[in-house]
């Protein structure tokens, strides 16, 4: 497997830094891609959703809760060309789902950066409750 490049190390570190848990911070998934066809890189972040493993909730999966500081996630980039919104999900092939999405330049590369309010179904449980043990475990 390739490692990503380094500057997208840093993008991500900037976003996670701007994602501010309601909960105990979750680990956070990042999912990339570089498109050829528009000379741009599709990064998608998003929080783990926990699974409660043992007591009255044992397997039940819950997503994790953050806000967004869109402001100081903003003056990462060096241009922003496009920010939006997206409230609901468009329909059951949408595996990205609600999320902020902006389109600029960071540190000179072209980037299509989506936040996701919660991780697409294909991606594994980032973290367990051990109710009984009354602590978390990441997975990733």
């Amino acid at each position: 497997m390739v490692s990503p490049p380094i500057w997208l190390a840093r993008l991500a570190d900037r976003v996670a830094a701007e994602m501010h848990s309601v909960d105990i911070p979750p680990p956070i998934g990042c999912h990339y891609y570089f498109n050829k066809v528009s000379d741009q890189w599709e990064v998608s972040l998003f929080a783990a959703n926990t699974e409660t493993i043992g007591g009255e909730r044992d397997g039940c999966v819950s997503y994790s809760r953050f806000g967004l500081d869109l402001k100081e996630l903003m003056t990462a980039f060096d241009e922003i060309a496009t920010c939006s919104w997206q409230a609901l999900s468009l329909g059951s092939d949408d595996e990205v789902g609600p999320h902020v999405s902006l389109e600029g330049t960071f540190e000179g590369h072209n980037v299509w950066l989506r936040v996701l309010a919660q991780p697409p179904a294909r991606f594994r449980t980032g973290r367990y409750l051990k109710a009984y043990e009354l602590r978390f475990e990441d997975a990733w």
